[in-house]
């Protein structure tokens, strides 16, 4: 569930779960500072996603998704999982602009999409288990 549904949203979805975890996913990877002005918001990313992880918390989601850039300062506010999207092998970054080298996340679960899938997925999986030797 995407947090910027609201806080009601996110508790009345949590609510009628029951079993199912509920993850809530912060601002895209896609996203930057400019791109979020652009858009209507006049918080930083950072303050953004600080903000949604607060929500989260106060919701009482299962997990949260957020860049890797943000990992660290979500860690504070909330204490269960959290999933990390816009993770790469090696240097190439495609069109994710807070994005960063897997080797590098601190997070408990990483998103690897396009890093694997563009090209020589065999050769991209051994390249990636390279980066955690």
């Amino acid at each position: 569930v995407h947090i910027s549904s609201g806080l009601a949203a996110l508790k009345a979805v949590k609510k009628v779960a029951g079993s199912i975890k509920i993850i809530g996913v912060t601002t895209l990877t896609s996203l930057n500072n400019k791109d979020l002005k652009l858009v209507g918001y006049n918080r930083t990313v950072k303050n953004l996603v600080i903000h949604q992880a607060k929500l989260a918390k106060k919701a009482n989601l299962d997990a949260l998704v957020c860049s890797p850039h943000e990992v660290s300062f979500v860690r504070n506010i909330f204490k269960k999982e959290i999933i990390t999207p816009g993770v790469q092998i090696g240097k190439r970054n495609y069109d994710q602009k807070r994005s960063m080298e897997a080797n590098k996340v601190r997070s408990d679960w990483l998103v690897i999409g396009r890093a694997i899938t563009r090209g020589n997925i065999k050769k991209n999986i051994q390249n990636l288990s390279k980066e955690f030797r």
